[in-house]
């Protein structure tokens, strides 16, 4: 007569192994799944969550020459962390528009106060002032960058003195001028604007020299 079959029955133990492995196999897909959906629940998060709230400033769509008065269509309007914003930035087109920049800007820069030719130019130092003087020779255009130091020299036509009338001036911008200059009148072809930051008493001298005297300069050692 045949043995019941006992826990220790081949059949048995081969149809317990195959439930754990059904178990198991169920119990991984499961974590697998769970682990999938919180995992794309997170990436739907990360999408759909709202930019951390910037500073709108403006900076200049493309490359922009130096000396040039800025355009509606040369400036945009960023959002910029407020970390990262410059102090004295410009925060509306409007106050940028016709404005010329001290030097050259490349594509993304965002404008300054400082970075613009007018009375933001010598923010920031006190006793100082910039004064746009006219230099008697156009060739300085070429050697001189906004900047620069020099020294300014006055030449008395009538005698042929020489007087420093300021000294280690900065080159605060060049701007460019077309028909008449960039603050009108006539001008000499000759001519070349800048526009210098000096102390008070310096830009006294300067004013003084303009309307006497030859101006050029000297790049003295730096």
């Amino acid at each position: 007569m045949p043995r019941p079959a006992g826990v220790d029955s081949p059949s048995l133990l081969l149809s317990w192994a195959r439930t754990l492995r059904r178990v198991v196999s169920w119990h991984r897909r499961g974590v697998a799944a769970l682990l999938t959906f919180a995992a794309v629940l997170g990436g739907l998060r990360a999408v759909s969550a709202p930019e951390a709230p910037g500073t709108p400033v403006v900076t200049v769509v493309g490359d922009v020459p130096g000396g040039s008065p800025l355009t509606r269509d040369q400036l945009t309007v960023r959002q910029v962390p407020a970390a990262l914003v410059p102090g004295e930035a410009v925060l509306a087109t409007e106050d940028a528009v016709g404005r010329t920049p001290a030097g050259p800007l490349t594509a993304g820069t965002i404008l300054t106060e400082a970075g613009l030719v007018g009375p933001g130019l010598a923010r920031g130092t006190p006793g100082r002032v910039v004064v746009p003087t006219r230099l008697a020779d156009a060739g300085t255009a070429g050697v001189v960058r906004v900047g620069h130091a020099i020294d300014v020299m006055a030449t008395d036509p009538g005698t042929g003195q020489v007087t420093r009338v300021a000294s280690r001036a900065r080159v605060a911008a060049i701007p460019n001028e077309e028909s008449g200059g960039a603050l009108g009148g006539s001008v000499r072809a000759e001519d070349v604007l800048v526009l210098l930051e000096v102390s008070q008493p310096e830009s006294l001298d300067l004013t003084r020299a303009a309307a006497t005297s030859r101006l050029s300069i000297v790049l003295p050692n730096a």
